[in-house]
């Protein structure tokens, strides 16, 4: 009986070190789960830091270098870091990014950089069980890398629908015009240096064509500098030329800028990319009135004959959009089309905008409404800023 009851006494105090022993494990799973959950939590909330500070400081990659650095400190401070902190370590570089081969490469010149990097290194994140297993905090670090850079240069013609229905107002109480003058002028700014700009109109009365007859003209060339189409935009005014609405003649005077260029553009050299021609039609009503000047065919060699110009029977409205659109679309022109307000969609403006390719849409419908003149500025400022960004790319 006694070696029964001592077994049974040994057999408890075995038990008791191994619930110790178990206990100690599962205490040391707790903290190591707690520590590293919070660690992963603290990188994560670090990397979205990290992210806005790059976006922040790309947008003053324009400005100077001050202002790149004060952007950086401002988003981490916003994120609850304190970029002056001991345990944080900043870095901010700026320099060029290579879209082919995906690296950023650091530079001396502030001017010519189109790209910024970030590293960050919080070094005082706390350990709440560490210290039993001898560390007292952890490090996580983070990098993020923004850029402006430009797949390749845009020449962009804005071509603006000036007939008297541009008068009436949008929800903010500006009218159309107003809205699409401001709106038009955003692009224009968010344009990079490489970027060449022109203007063209529609509806204009032509005296060379027979009563006067509507239909569009080039207002301003191509131009690196973008002064004079900024100002010939300002002074647009609503029902700037007639009534009536040749869609048609708008889409003849847009590419009549790329095809009279005053200017060309050298060819490109080894490396780089020839420049993509973009031509931006924006109109508030359907089309019609007629196009009084001879149809071009479809392909790449539609141009308009040189005047005087004989007495020919019209084409039809509809067929003269179509020709128009297709003659820029084969030449490799892309051919952004805006309607705005419910009276301008139309399925032959949809049809005339170059197909969706890559994420971009090239059809864009601002409907009436409340947000109708937030949503139209929105439209031309994504077409501005095109591929340059800003985004994150690394």
């Amino acid at each position: 009986m006694n070696l029964i009851n001592q077994h049974s006494k040994l057999r408890r105090g075995s038990i008791l070190v191994l619930s110790a022993v178990f206990m100690v494990f599962v205490l040391g799973m707790v903290a190591f789960t707690t520590d590293f959950g919070y660690m992963q939590v603290s990188k994560t909330r670090l990397r979205a830091a990290v992210d806005a500070a790059a976006l922040a400081a790309i947008d003053e990659l324009t400005n100077d270098e001050a202002a790149m650095n004060q952007a950086v400190t401002d988003l981490l401070s916003a994120n609850g870091y304190d970029a002056t902190s001991s345990d944080l370590v900043v870095t901010t570089e700026y320099g060029n990014w290579d879209i082919d081969t995906r690296v950023f490469t650091a530079g001396s010149v502030f001017i010519t950089a189109d790209a910024i990097r970030i590293s960050v290194v919080d070094n005082g994140i706390p350990a709440f069980f560490g210290p039993v297993f001898g560390e007292d905090g952890y490090s996580a670090g983070a990098e993020a890398v923004a850029t402006l850079a430009s797949t390749v240069p845009r020449d962009i013609v804005v071509v603006i629908d000036c007939s008297t229905s541009m008068d009436a107002n949008m929800s903010n109480g500006q009218t159309r015009m107003e809205n699409t003058k401001g709106a038009a002028t955003a692009m224009v700014d968010e344009l990079l240096p490489e970027d060449r700009v022109g203007l063209a109109v529609f509806s204009w009365e032509d005296p060379l064509r027979n009563r006067y007859e509507k239909t569009g003209r080039p207002e301003t060339p191509l131009d690196f500098d973008k002064t004079d189409t900024l100002d010939r935009i300002d002074d647009l005014e609503d029902g700037f030329y007639t009534s009536g609405t040749n869609v048609a003649g708008g889409l003849r005077a847009g590419l009549d800028v790329i095809l009279n260029d005053l200017s060309p553009r050298l060819p490109p050299l080894p490396g780089e990319s020839e420049a993509e021609q973009i031509i931006v039609l924006m109109t508030d009503g359907k089309t019609n009135k007629e196009e009084p000047y001879p149809v071009p065919d479809d392909g790449p060699t539609g141009v308009l004959p040189p005047p005087p110009y004989a007495k020919k029977p019209k084409p039809d409205k509809k067929v003269a959009v179509t020709k128009w659109s297709n003659t820029i679309k084969a030449r490799g022109i892309k051919l952004h089309v805006i309607t705005l307000g419910d009276s301008a969609y139309d399925s032959l403006m949809v049809n005339a905008a170059s197909p969706d390719e890559g994420g971009t849409t090239y059809y864009h419908h601002v409907s009436n409404g409340g947000s109708d003149a937030e949503n139209l500025l929105e439209v031309f400022r994504t077409i501005g800023i095109g591929n340059h960004g800003p985004k994150l790319v690394k």
